[in-house]
């Protein structure tokens, strides 16, 4: 019994898609991009939180994403997979980066 608990992927995804995808995040390469209003907003700079809690969010986005393209190399092979190996490695990166912003403790202005 050589059954496979999980699909295999869709062959490829079609340009439309991909189209779709960055007119939706308003990246370019769309010709029907949304209005920026629909677009998620990014977080601006609040006074409440200090410059290490705002480091900290982002160290903690940055282990969301390195374990999201961690777990998404599961479903690749070959050189996707290293692809997404790749992302890890730069997440990482900027994770020791923040790190070492972190260590240094507060910054005089």
């Amino acid at each position: 019994m050589d059954k496979k608990l999980i699909p295999d992927p869709p062959a490829g995804v079609s340009a439309a898609v991909a189209e779709r995808v960055f007119a939706h995040y308003g990246l370019g390469g769309g010709s029907d991009p949304v209005k920026s209003s629909c677009l998620p907003k990014l977080p601006c700079r609040s006074l409440s939180l200090s410059a290490e809690e705002r480091l900290m969010a982002a160290y903690s986005v940055l282990q969301s994403a390195a374990a999201t393209a961690y777990e998404s190399t599961d479903q690749l092979d070959g050189a996707n997979c290293k692809l997404a190996m790749g992302v890890v490695h730069l997440i990482e990166l900027a994770q020791a980066g923040v790190d070492l912003v972190l260590e240094e403790g507060p910054v005089e202005r």
